[in-house]
């Protein structure tokens, strides 16, 4: 159990004091004393100087009036009332001071969170902004004036981000109070203020509410408002009001508000005794109320949280501190509503006085209480308690021990010890001496067999850490162990080296003492005699890794060997590790229970068996287990029972709990049995002389391993011992050794439990059959077959009665299907399905079934009903369970509320079976079900109904048994009409021909099976009626006689029909044969070629397809084309040549290209696309058959066509000339391109690079007229690039161009064809008629006009004949137009073969 030591700080000491939070710097305290001083105390309220306790003093002589801790820093900020700011190194106890900003007294004082700023406020109006130096000196930022104010309430937001510079800058709020109004404004430390807002009442408190960044501000009338800010004006607005429940006056002025957790704020008065929490996110307010917690009837003074560990300290009038702390609510557990039930209640403390402040340390182990009277420094540590020599000692307050005799028969009442002016600091016990100190004194009281405690010495000591033996005192000073006696007088000392540190804390068991530094040194000393003689050590109490870390307990056995201890590891997380150290092997044990979810808070080492250890633990929460804290008792106190081996190490032999009957603490061990806490009401045997009933305050409890073995002897319990010893470290052979004597069945029974418990199923097999127990031995057996180990060892435990060991294993095996199966055996249904929820949903629907029956068998229909359509069973199980306990009105109700279509069914079969005919016509409808409504109409005779059902629902099986009604009441035409609805017209067949109704029997066969079909035809045929007959015979699968039938009959559109649905595959060919015969002879041979087709008689189809001109079809012919692999490649070869032949002639050419394509000639597929003229086609076929004559043939082609227009034509054409290298046939093409531009175009420039490509590729050529070709192309292009020339040169140089044009005219002879010469004539002379006539001399214009007539040239296709006219005009020469109109020039084509192209004549081929 946990108390809390206060120590007061009296006298000179205010009301302002404060924690140093930096983290990895010593806790201070400063307290502000009078007149004009600050003490620095440690975490007991001691001086940190014992010289002089006034630490800071002002030389002016005024007091403190404000004071702040740096949170990273041991820096303390000082604001005096004559307005300087002290800076105090704690480090360094060095004081730096500035009394030049501030000349009034400092009201207000905050550190930013990073502690960058200072921020001061006055009551002269001046608030101001410090930083430090590296030397932790002030240094001035910015000041802002606000006259005539005072400036209280100085709060810090969040810091704003600089983009630009990426930094921060500070932004402070505080209260401007002027006295008839009060101003709430901000400011930075750039230079910048503003006003947030303009309050008209005095203002109580102002809050920084950090998740939103807004501002609470409480006013005198105890009426909060809540400012943020809104981006778009700008400005700061309200953005809600509120009024505290706490009246006003002097009950507002008693209002206490605190933040209570994220979004929470706890507000509380002097009105009443209780706290009120608001949640601003989710605004949810509920109240931790003090008198329903407590008892108490005191009023709230005082509020106080701790963010870090969710604590919350509620000072009350009566000098009381009480203390909640917050517990999260679990996200996977279920919402909790009321959100008080998550505030823990912890162990109050007084302070003596009215609280006026209090303030958390950097540990919630420590707190400062401001009182009226005093300064209260308070710290949270563990009672003492100490069990030697049969004796338990127990402090049971800070000045209160009680003792008892365990050994004494009978059992004497507790001695009780009030200690005077003295707070316990620690215990010690030995053969009738008690020790006890506070670190001041100590003090030695004899104990009698009466447990009466009478005093025997005391001396001054400052020793914190103590023991006792025999008449020996043994404490510890600074680097060395003094052993005293019992009047203080020094007896030895024991120095210790300067690197081993001093000892820092003691124990000492039957007669070992060990020592453990405060640098984590062991050492062990004999001390049975006068002196203390070393033993073990010295030596590191723990490995390296854990070198830094703070011995918290330590324990010694009674044998010397083995060390345990506690060590704490740093902040935050203080973990928290036990290590034993062997001194035989001088080696180091760790364990870690964090693993188990627990944390060592107190060790002793057992004083019967030297090798047991017991360790009291607490639970932790984190992720894994959270849940369990909200369904568990918080307070659960266990211990673990470990023995310790030097080889094994530590060996944990099984967690037990020790809390029942409010005990909190193990004090002792001595096995079988475990000591503690737990108060009982002793009653003297009868007889015994021994006293009246009285409450003792230390219980035995046995040990699991030891249940009923309590009446056991010693040898036995040794041997117990022994076995679980023996057991844990696996040695086999000296555990069977130890117990080989034991008959009694009980004692094997409890080892069997111990054996489940270290999971060592061979030996629990021994066990079970020294115990006989038959059940138990076939479920070992059988458990043999599960995989995981510990599931084996829980199901063993099950027949052993271990029920909570079973359960833990399945857990730690993750087995949760077996421990659903165990909770449901032991009836803990709630369990089981928590189990099944979370971690075996496969058996959750299972679970819930199972519990249903367990329900339904006791009576609980309800519960039942729940469960079972949790399952999913309801809809079955429900309706069943109802109607066998005759719950009919449940029975309905449960059916109208699920509406389901099976129980409304059922409800409905149900009332038609009581003969309530309407209800279940009601029902049917509801479901759905119109073949019931149906059957119900039909037993009424309610034909007409019967049928709008049926025509509505369109239901087949409704359908058909309305059929089969009306067919029993002899309507047939009705029946056949439903029987065809439902499909069943099989029925409509029989009644058709029965009852001759001709009309709908054909149509009735056709939708039926092939066995109605034919026996249909047969009945049909039988009547005359073939054609219906014959169609029927075919659908039903009888072509023979189908085609028979149409043979007789002449039924050439049926058999054309059957004949289509016939495949070659299915069918027989002689059967094919006969219809082509039959075809053939009444003139149908289109029909009659295939029927040859289909019986692959292709010869004599394509004989018929010439003789009667039958057009094939591509299908037709690709049918005639035989399979490779029928007949050798000529012969299919022949016979696709004949298929195509017969397709050319019949003008399909590109079915006849194709076929030639696969008889593999490609020549005659070319020429048969040249015939079809399919011009993309042929560029294709050209294209894929990579042949140079088709190359060319296409070629060819391709010039009869429209080339010079598609550019596409003329790169197919060179292309594929160039592909086949018929360069004569190219250079020929380009000569062609030329003369093309000149004609039409008069495009000489690029008739000229025709002309060069045509010269190109001529010179390629090895034709025998090459060089004759080349000559002549060349002088085309000489006389070409002359006049090409002449035009460029006309508009810069008419003089040479006149020249050239002059000189082409010379050298050309008159009777040359304009091919020849590579130009037309006409144009030269048009070049010059169009230059004289721009350059206005129409005499030179018509000299050249005439030169044209005398050579012949028709004048229209070169010149335009109104300049004509104008030229003849301006001469006064009437123009004679009239000579005949030859059109375009003569382009002068060669009229031989060899000159230009010529169209392929394709003869036509008889193969």
């Amino acid at each position: 159990m946990e108390i809390y030591y206060t120590t007061k700080i009296a006298g000179r000491a205010g009301i302002i004091a404060g924690w140093s939070k930096a983290p990895g710097y010593p806790s201070l305290l400063a307290v502000a004393l009078n007149p004009n001083a600050v003490g620095i105390y440690n975490e007991e309220g001691r001086p940190l100087d014992p010289n002089n306790e006034a630490n800071i003093k002002n030389v002016r002589g005024t007091e403190c009036a404000k004071m702040a801790w740096h949170p990273l820093l041991p820096l303390l900020a000082i604001g005096w009332k004559d307005g300087a700011i002290s800076f105090w190194n704690a480090e360094e106890r060095k004081l730096e001071e500035d009394s030049k900003i501030h000349r009034n007294t400092i009201s207000s004082m905050a550190w930013t969170s990073s502690g960058d700023r200072l921020i001061t406020g006055d009551e002269n109006g001046r608030i101001s902004m410090w930083k430090t130096d590296r030397l932790m000196r002030p240094i001035h930022v910015v000041a802002y004036d606000e006259p005539g104010a005072i400036i209280r309430h100085i709060v810090v937001g969040l810091p704003e981000e600089v983009p630009e510079t990426n930094s921060q800058v500070v932004v402070a709020f505080y209260v401007a109070d002027c006295g008839d109004h009060t101003v709430v404004k901000w400011c930075n430390d750039q230079g910048y203020s503003g006003v947030v807002q303009e309050m008209a009442e005095s203002i109580h408190s102002l809050v920084h509410y950090p998740e939103r960044d807004q501002l609470l501000v409480i006013g005198s009338s105890c009426t909060l408002h809540v400012l943020g800010r809104d981006e778009q004006l700008g400005a700061w607005v309200t953005a809600s009001k509120m009024k505290f429940a706490t009246g006003t006056g002097e009950a507002a002025t008693g209002l206490q508000v605190a933040w209570a957790g994220n979004h929470t704020l706890a507000s509380a008065s002097e009105k009443d005794n209780v706290v009120r929490m608001y949640n601003f996110d989710t605004e949810d307010n509920y109240v931790l109320n003090l008198e329903a917690d407590s008892g108490l009837v005191s009023r709230v003074v005082c509020l106080a949280y701790d963010q870090r560990y969710h604590l919350l300290a509620v000072g009350t009038t009566d000098g009381r501190v009480m203390m909640y702390k917050f517990n999260e609510p679990s996200e996977r557990a279920e919402p909790v509503l009321d959100l008080a039930k998550c505030w823990e209640m912890q162990p109050a403390f007084f302070v003596g006085n009215r609280a006026l402040a209090m303030e958390w340390g950097p540990f919630p182990r420590l707190m400062v209480v401001a009182c009226s009277d005093a300064i209260n420094v308070c710290r949270k540590t563990m009672l003492s308690y100490k069990y030697r020599d049969g004796v338990a000692i127990m402090q049971v307050a800070v000045d209160r021990v009680v003792l008892e005799n365990m050994e004494v028969d009978p059992q004497r009442p507790p001695g009780r010890l009030q200690l005077q002016d003295m707070q316990l600091l620690g215990l010690d016990l030995s053969k009738g001496l008690l020790l006890v100190w506070d670190g001041e004194r100590a003090e030695v009281y004899k104990v009698t067999e009466t447990n009466d405690i009478m005093a025997a010495s005391q001396f001054e000591t400052n020793s914190r850490c103590m023991a006792i033996n025999n008449d020996s005192i043994y404490r510890a000073a600074e680097g060395k162990l003094e052993v005293v006696n019992m009047a203080g007088t020094v007896k030895q000392t024991v120095m210790f080296d300067d690197n081993h540190g001093s000892p820092a804390h003691m124990d000492v068991a039957r007669d070992f003492l060990v020592a453990v530094t405060n640098v984590n040194i062991v050492r062990v000393f004999k001390v049975a005699g006068r002196e203390a003689k070393p033993h073990a050590g010295p030596a590191p109490l723990c490995p390296p890794e854990l070198k830094s870390w703070k011995v918290s307990s330590v324990k010694v056995n009674t044998t010397g060997n083995l060390v345990a201890a506690l060590l704490v590891g740093p902040e935050p997380a203080r973990a928290v590790r036990l290590v034993v150290w062997c001194a035989e092997s001088n080696s180091h044990h760790v364990h870690d229970f964090s693993t188990d979810g627990r944390v060592p808070v107190g060790l002793l080492w057992d004083t019967v068996e030297p090798k047991l250890l017991v360790v009291q633990t607490a639970p932790t929460f984190n992720d894994s287990n959270l849940d369990d804290r909200n369904g568990a008792d918080s307070h659960v106190v266990d211990v673990a029972i470990i023995f310790v081996d030097s080889d094994k190490g530590v060996l944990l032999q099984e967690y037990q709990p020790i809390q029942q009957g409010g005990a909190t603490a193990c004090i002792g061990s001595a096995a079988p049995y475990l000591l503690t806490n737990k108060k009982s009401m002793v009653q003297p045997a009868p007889g015994s002389g021994g006293f009246q009933p009285f409450t003792s305050n230390v219980s035995k409890v046995l040990m699991n391993s030891f249940i009923g073995m309590q009446d056991s002897d010693d040898k036995t319990r040794r041997a117990l011992l022994d076995f679980s010893f023996s057991l844990a470290t696996g040695n086999m052979d000296e555990a069977f050794r130890s117990v080989k004597a034991i008959k009694n069945p009980a004692v094997w029974e409890n080892m069997a439990h111990m054996c489940i418990r270290n999971k060592r199923l061979d030996v629990a097999e021994h066990c079970l059959s020294n115990m006989e127990h038959a059940r138990g031995a076939r479920a070992l057996r059988e458990a043999k077959t599960i995989e995981e180990a510990d599931a084996r060892v829980a199901t063993v435990a099950v027949h052993l009665g271990m029920i909570e060991d079973a359960k833990k294993l399945y857990i730690a095996c993750e087995r949760y299907d077996l421990l659903n199966q165990l909770y449901r055996a032991c009836g803990q249904w709630d369990k089981a399905l928590e189990v099944a929820e979370k971690h075996d949903r496969i058996h959750l629907k299972s679970t819930h079934y199972v519990y249903a029956q367990y329900l339904e068998r006791g009576g609980d229909l309800t519960g039942a009903q729940k469960h079972y359509e949790a399952s999913g069973c309801g809809l079955v199980e429900v309706p069943r369970m109802l109607f066998e306990a005759e719950k009919f009105s449940e029975l309905q109700a449960y059916i109208q509320a699920n509406d389901s279509r099976e129980l409304i069914l059922w409800w409905g079969k149900y009332l038609e079976s009581l003969g309530e005919y309407s209800k279940a016509l009601d029902c049917y409808r509801k479901a759905g079900d119109s073949l019931s409504m149906v059957r119900i109409y039909c037993f009424q005779k309610e034909w007409r109904l019967a049928e709008e059902e049926v025509g509505n629902s369109g239901d087949q099986a409704a359908a058909f048994h309305l059929a089969r009604q009306y067919e029993a009441a002899g309507r047939i035409a009705e029946a056949v009409r439903y029987y065809t609805l439902s499909k069943r017209y099989s029925h409509g067949v029989r009644l058709a021909k029965v009852h001759e109704l001709d009309s709908d029997l054909m149509n009735l066969a056709l939708k039926s099976t092939p066995a109605v079909m034919v026996d249909t035809a047969d009945y049909l045929n039988q009547k005359g009626q073939h054609e219906k007959a014959a169609t029927l015979y075919m659908k039903g699968g009888k072509l023979s006689k189908a085609v028979e039938m149409c043979f007789t009959a002449q039924l050439f559109d049926v058999l054309q029909h059957i004949t289509d649905d016939m495949t070659p595959e299915k069918s027989d060919p002689t059967l094919y044969n006969r219809c082509a015969e039959f075809f053939m002879q009444f003139g149908h041979n289109d029909k009659a070629v295939k029927m040859l087709i289909a019986a692959q008689q292709f010869t004599r189809a394509l004989e018929l397809c010439v003789e009667h001109d039958v057009p094939i079809s591509e299908e037709m012919a690709d049918s005639m084309t035989p399979e490779k692999n029928q007949l050798s490649p000529d012969e299919r070869n022949s016979v696709i040549c004949r298929i195509a032949k017969v397709a050319k002639r019949q003008g399909n050419f590109q079915l006849a290209a194709k076929k030639y394509t696969q008889a593999g000639d490609k020549v005659k597929a070319m020429k048969a696309l040249l015939r079809g003229g399919d011009a993309e086609k042929i560029v294709f076929f050209a294209g894929v058959s990579r042949q140079k004559d088709l190359y060319l043939m296409a070629a060819n082609y391709l010039q009869t066509l429209n080339w010079h227009s598609d550019p596409e034509l003329m790169k197919h054409i060179i292309s594929f000339y160039s592909k086949a290298l018929a360069w004569d046939s190219l250079a020929a093409f380009y000569e062609a391109c030329a003369q093309i531009e000149v004609d039409e175009y008069r495009d000489y420039e690029k008739a000229l690079q025709a002309m060069r490509e045509a010269a190109k590729y001529v010179g390629k050529s090895k034709s025998e007229d090459r060089d004759q070709r080349l000559a002549a192309i060349s002088d085309r292009i000489a006389v070409s690039e002359q006049f090409v020339e002449a035009r460029q040169l006309i508009g810069s140089n008419p003089t040479e161009a006149l020249r050239v044009c002059e000189e082409l005219l010379r050298t050309i002879p008159p009777d040359s064809q304009d091919l020849e010469a590579g130009i037309r004539i006409g144009d030269v002379y048009a070049l010059m008629v169009e230059y004289w006539y721009e350059a206005r001399q129409p005499m030179e214009a018509f000299k050249a006009i005439e030169a044209m007539r005398r050579r012949g040239i028709i004048l229209s296709p070169y010149l335009d004949t109104r300049m004509v006219e104008d030229i003849y005009k301006a001469l006064g020469v009437a123009p004679d137009m009239a000579e005949d109109r030859r059109g375009p020039a003569n382009l002068g084509l060669r009229e031989d073969d060899n000159a230009g192209f010529v169209e392929e004549e394709l003869p036509e081929e008889d193969d």
